[in-house]
């Protein structure tokens, strides 16, 4: 009898061992379902084109101009924690009413450009934002340009490449709140969580280290951003030029800071843009083939436009932007 209770109370245990381990099983499978279930039911891999070209129409003024002004923004210099204040140039669509909620571009400049570059530039972006608009391929929009270095004038290579490496704190922490507090956007207020939860209206651009800069916002302020558009540059995170000499840990960090925030296909945005004639092609392009094999980039989430005589110039920038924008904010239908 003592034999045959002991051998009971051994299978009894064995069973409630058993059903531990699939309890525990099933728990860590809904887990991982619930943080990488979408990208194992990806589609297909993420998109290439050939960028179209700006009409020829579109370098004149459009019937409905928008407005640029200029706003200053209290910040500091993340290099000596010195309090300063920085100059952010607004492109305001036709009709601007500050009782309408407006999706928000940010524009990063590259080297030795200034914040006003694009809007006051012979490439026309500001025109090209008017036409845009007023031919209903984008929905209205504020575009707001900025820059990194702390006086708005070029810098050094060493200096610029340290300011756009600290740059997405001055985003969160002061152009972001102060800006959209002056303008009529989709942050019902200011705080961490408003801008959170209004990241589905936001974009970030930028051109050569501007892209450098945009792959940096991915990485630290996908919290705040849903779109994307870096032109003409890779992801410098595991060092310059490390999307063409480091593409798998490059690449690798971009998937992280997707997973550590449980986000999924649908929650990121991105329209990468290179020209076969600028030098920097091969860098950006090498960090997008090693994005293709990867789940977390996909035809859900991801365009890649590229432009077959494309240069690293302004005259390049507006028409990726020309591609570009009609994605990240359409036109409601």
């Amino acid at each position: 009898m003592e034999k045959n209770r002991k051998k009971q109370n051994d299978h009894a245990v064995r069973r409630a061992g058993t059903v531990s381990l699939v309890m525990l099983f099933l728990l860590c499978a809904l887990v991982l379902w619930e943080r990488y279930g979408s990208y194992w039911k990806r589609s297909s891999e993420l998109i290439t084109v050939t960028t179209e070209p700006v009409p020829a129409e579109y370098t004149g003024p459009a019937g409905q101009e928008g407005t640029v002004v200029m706003m200053e923004y209290p910040s500091k210099d993340y290099l000596t924690n010195e309090e300063i204040s920085k100059p952010a140039y607004v492109y305001l669509p036709y009709g601007y009413d500050e009782t309408t909620q407006y999706d928000v571009l940010y524009l990063m400049h590259g080297w030795m450009m200034r914040a006003q570059d694009y809007l006051q530039d012979p490439a026309g972006i500001k025109q090209l934002f008017d036409h845009l608009i007023e031919d209903g391929r984008t929905r209205p929009f504020i575009a707001v340009c900025l820059t990194f270095d702390r006086d708005n004038e070029p810098q050094t290579y060493e200096r610029s490449v340290e300011e756009l490496a600290m740059f997405q704190y001055e985003l969160q922490e002061y152009a972001m709140p102060y800006l959209e507090g002056k303008l009529s956007t989709y942050a019902e207020n200011t705080s961490i969580r408003g801008l959170r939860a209004s990241r589905g209206h936001r974009a970030f651009g930028g051109f050569s280290m501007g892209a450098v800069t945009t792959w940096h916002q991915f990485l630290f302020n996908l919290d705040l951003i849903h779109n994307f558009i870096p032109m003409s540059c890779d992801s410098w995170i595991r060092g310059t030029n490390g999307g063409l000499l480091k593409p798998e840990l490059t690449v690798h960090s971009l998937v992280t800071a997707v997973h550590d925030q449980g986000y999924h296909l649908d929650d990121y945005f991105i329209y990468a843009c290179a020209g076969k004639g600028d030098p920097m092609f091969k860098n950006i392009d090498t960090q997008v083939q090693e994005m293709k094999r990867r789940q977390e980039f996909s035809a859900e989430n991801m365009i890649y436009g590229i432009k077959e005589d494309g240069l690293h110039d302004m005259n390049t920038v507006r028409e990726y932007l020309y591609n570009a924008l009609p994605h990240v904010f359409p036109k409601a239908e």
